[in-house]
C-alpha cells in the first residue's frame, strides 16, 4: 500500500459511518412524529401514576410504546406482574414477523450485534430501511447494510427518548383532560402519512386497518396483533406478485 493510500479497513469504516448516516437521513422528518409519540406516552405514563424515574426507566428500557400502552392500565390497576408481562409480549408479537424480514441482513454480525439491532427494531426504521435497500440489498456489504439499519432505528430512539423526557418533563404543568390522548393520534398521523407513497403501502394499510376494526373487541389485543400479520401478509403477496411481472417482462 503506498503512502497517502487508505487501508481497506479505513475504506470498510468510512463507508459504514457513510451508512449510519444515510439510514439516519431515510428516516428525516417522521422522527419528529416519534418524538410526539414519545411526548404523549410520557405525559400517559406519569398522569397514570409512575414517578418521573419509573416513567424514564420503562421508556429506555422496553422501547415500545405499544407495549407500554397495553401495559400501563394493568400496571395502574395493581395486576400481576406475569399478566403484564404476558400482556406486552402479545403487544410486541409483531417482531417476530419483522424479524423473519430481514433474517438474512445480518446474518454475519456478532451475536451482541443483532441483539443490539433487534432492540432497536421499530416500525419505521424498518420500513424505512426495507423501502431504502431496493436494488442496494444485493451489492451492500453486510456491514454496511447493519450500520444503515442502526442509523435508521438509532436516530428514531434519540427522537423517543427525547420526546417522552419532554412528555415527563411537562406532565407536571399539564392538567389532566381527555383530549391529552389526541396528541398521540396526530403523532401517528404524522409517522404513517409519509409511509402511504406507494399502492403496495396504501393496500398494506387498508388491510391492517380493516382487521383492527374487526378485532377491536378481541382480547389479548388479539385484534391488533392479527391486523399487523393481515398487513405484513398483503406486504409479501403484493412484492412476490411485482418480482414475478418484472422477472416476466
Amino acid at each position: 500500500m503506498s503512502p497517502g493510500q487508505a487501508s481497506p479497513a479505513a475504506d470498510s469504516l468510512s463507508a459504514n459511518r457513510q451508512a449510519l448516516r444515510e439510514g439516519a437521513v431515510m428516516v428525516g422528518s417522521t422522527v419528529l412524529g416519534t418524538f410526539f409519540w414519545g411526548l404523549a406516552m410520557g405525559l400517559a405514563l406519569v398522569k397514570g401514576g409512575l414517578s418521573a424515574m419509573q416513567a424514564l426507566g420503562m421508556v429506555m428500557l422496553v422501547f415500545s410504546g405499544t407495549a407500554q400502552l397495553a401495559a400501563l392500565p394493568l400496571i395502574v390497576q395493581g395486576a400481576a406482574l406475569p399478566a403484564i408481562w404476558f400482556t406486552a409480549l402479545l403487544a410486541n408479537l409483531r417482531f417476530v414477523i419483522y424479524s423473519v424480514l430481514v433474517a438474512t441482513e445480518f446474518r454475519g454480525r456478532s451475536l451482541s450485534y443483532k441483539l443490539l439491532l433487534g432492540w432497536l427494531t421499530t416500525d419505521t426504521g424498518l420500513t424505512t430501511y426495507l423501502a431504502g435497500q431496493k436494488g442496494a440489498a444485493a451489492s451492500q456489504p453486510e456491514a454496511a447494510r447493519a450500520a444503515r439499519y442502526l442509523g435508521a432505528n438509532g436516530l428514531i430512539y434519540l427522537g423517543w427518548t427525547g420526546g417522552t423526557a419532554a412528555g415527563v418533563l411537562l406532565a407536571g404543568l399539564i392538567p389532566d383532560s381527555p383530549r391529552i390522548g389526541f396528541i398521540g393520534v396526530l403523532a401517528v398521523v404524522a409517522l404513517v402519512g409519509p409511509m402511504l407513497s406507494t399502492r403496495v403501502s396504501l393496500w398494506v394499510a387498508l388491510a391492517a386497518g380493516a382487521v383492527s376494526l374487526i378485532g377491536v373487541d378481541w382480547p389479548a389485543r388479539m385484534g391488533m396483533f392479527c391486523a399487523i400479520v393481515a398487513g405484513v401478509a398483503v406486504a409479501l403477496m403484493l412484492t412476490r406478485q411485482r418480482k414475478l411481472s418484472e422477472a416476466v417482462s
